[in-house]
């Protein structure tokens, strides 16, 4: 088995790092993606603070949908 060194991070520095799913349930709606990333980093960071202890699919989906309608969950 040969080496393979870590590929460095593609984030910019100072970025959250998003999980996996929760990503996946950002793209599946149309303009959510999109709103999202005019966010503030700060209201990016509460945003993905707030899904850190969902774990089914179905409750990112909910968690999305319920924040880009505006519902206050920061």
């Amino acid at each position: 088995m040969e080496f393979q060194p870590k590929q460095p991070d593609a984030r910019p520095e100072g970025t959250t790092p998003m999980p996996e799913a929760l990503g996946a349930a950002l793209i599946e709606a149309d303009a959510t993606l999109g709103k999202f990333s005019r966010l503030t980093e700060e209201e990016k960071r509460a945003f993905i603070g707030g899904a850190e202890n969902l774990h089914t699919g179905y409750e990112l989906r909910s968690y999305v949908r319920s924040f880009f309608r505006g519902e206050a969950l920061l």
